[in-house]
């Protein structure tokens, strides 16, 4: 049976997976259990050191003395975060305890954003929260380069075929909570406790947006920015993914959040125009919109003329029926050249009351963009300009319009008659070489202790844990 309690033993693991992640919030614990780190560490180098200096026998006195002084501290330590748990978990499990959100226009999305206040049991308690929904329903969202690279797979076969993208109007704003919270309410092996936290968390969300006083059937949304919502975001659609699969013809449905790609095989008895009436009466079913600016149909049996299809940041060109390339979208040229912009105008800012920290910012902010990283915390795996963008050609042309895009910025922002060196240096970079050439930046260097420059404010609300938190902060 899942042990889907807030209780000391799982709060145990979830320090364990968020510290090894990386994710360690130093103002969620006592000042005497970072004392006892400390002190750990230290007792650690002095064994090192000590191991160090010559041969050592099994029965080193000296050795079996400080073993035991350090076990001792490790168990002091531990009974310190088990006590800070301890509280976590009386907190979160007494009858008064909700979730706290705040609300914020975020400026890139234009939408709003619901984080959960930063506290240590909101914070405990959100991630078992996440656990248990994500054993109860086995939900997890779809992987975005896969699909990526089966829709091109697909297109590449040149087999005739109907295409359908779309996706879904203001998806998070417009879910239903009362068909959600049916799902959720209506399961037998969610706990009780785990149903009562989301039945607040929507109560709070609510409270937020003026919808306390509708009746039940009338309110709508998901929190964005809520670290559950993904999981419900994805309970939800899967009423929708299960009937659109059972379509006659369906071959291939691609989902990530709310972008959706359908596969058709062609049949004399349907038009393409009834497979998006399909599509769009299954949608409306569960009170949700197709968005229907963003909803184009591809006839890929008969249609020969050029046609570019749109997903996931990528554009699929098709030529007399035919695969023919794939290059970046423009949303996706333009976050490039966004992020290089912000760069710079950052960079001017800083450079007036830190300019070495600056300039060390702004060379590992180019070197991020216009390179690739491997990522160990607090994600893991491959990211950058190939990684990010691979199924790309290395001839495709996207790559010397960054680069061009690149060197007018830096022009612009740094012209050479005042910053010769600094403009001839960053003139070097290329989005060109660094996906031709794999080219990689190591982010993780012990040495690149790369400095903080946000005002004072800000740090202490929100603090940065690693060199790519600190990297990317400004792009957020």
């Amino acid at each position: 049976m899942l042990d889907q309690s807030f209780s000391l033993e799982n709060f145990k693991k979830i320090f364990e997976i968020e510290n090894r992640k990386g994710n360690f919030e130093s103002e969620f614990y006592s000042e005497e259990f970072h004392r006892l780190s400390n002190e750990l560490k230290r007792k650690r180098r002095e064994i090192k050191d000590y191991r160090s200096e010559g041969a050592i026998t099994d029965d080193d006195d000296d050795l079996e003395r400080l073993n035991e002084e350090k076990a001792q501290i490790e168990e002091n330590k531990n009974e310190e975060l088990e006590n800070t748990l301890h509280e976590l978990v009386e907190t979160v499990n007494s009858k008064g305890f909700r979730f706290n959100f705040s609300k914020f226009h975020h400026e890139n999305s234009g939408k709003d954003v619901f984080p959960v206040k930063k506290d240590a049991a909101s914070f405990y308690t959100m991630k078992q929260l996440q656990h248990n929904i994500n054993r109860t329903f086995r939900v997890k969202q779809s992987n975005r380069y896969l699909i990526s690279k089966q829709v091109q797979g697909l297109l590449k076969d040149n087999f005739p075929k109907f295409v359908l993208r779309t996706d879904i109007k203001g998806f998070y704003e417009n879910v239903s909570q009362e068909k959600l919270l049916k799902q959720i309410n209506d399961n037998q092996l969610l706990s009780p406790k785990s149903k009562a936290l989301i039945n607040s968390l929507f109560y709070s969300y609510n409270e937020l947006t003026d919808q306390l006083e509708k009746p039940a059937s009338e309110r709508k949304g998901i929190p964005r920015g809520a670290g559950v919502s993904a999981y419900l975001s994805e309970l939800f659609m899967r009423e929708i993914d299960n009937q659109i699969k059972r379509i006659d013809n369906v071959y291939y449905y691609g989902r990530y959040v709310d972008d959706i790609i359908i596969f058709f095989v062609p049949d004399w008895k349907m038009k393409i125009d009834d497979y998006k009436n399909t599509i769009n009466e299954i949608i409306e079913s569960v009170q949700l919109k197709m968005n229907l600016s963003k909803t184009f149909t591809y006839d890929l049996e008969k249609n020969s003329s050029l046609m570019s299809i749109e997903f996931l940041g990528y554009v699929f060109e098709m030529k007399d029926l035919s695969y023919s390339r794939t290059y970046l979208s423009k949303n996706k040229k333009d976050k490039y050249v966004s992020r290089i912009e912000k760069t710079f105008d950052v960079f001017k800012k800083q450079s007036v009351y830190a300019p070495n920290e600056a300039y060390k910012l702004l060379i590992h902010r180019i070197n991020y963009l216009t390179k690739n990283t491997r990522l160990h915390k607090p994600k893991k795996g491959l990211i950058g300009i190939y990684y990010s963008n691979s199924l790309v050609e290395n001839d495709c042309e996207d790559l010397v319009y960054l680069d061009n895009e690149l060197h007018k910025i830096i022009d612009e922002k740094l012209p050479i008659e005042s910053f010769s060196n600094l403009n001839k240096k960053l003139k070097t970079y290329s989005f060109k070489d660094g996906f031709v050439n794999k080219r990689f930046f190591n982010i993780n260097s012990k040495r690149k202790n790369i400095a903080d420059l946000r005002p004072q404010v800000i740090k202490e609300a929100k603090k940065l844990n690693n060199n790519f938190e600190r990297i990317i902060s400004i792009w957020k």
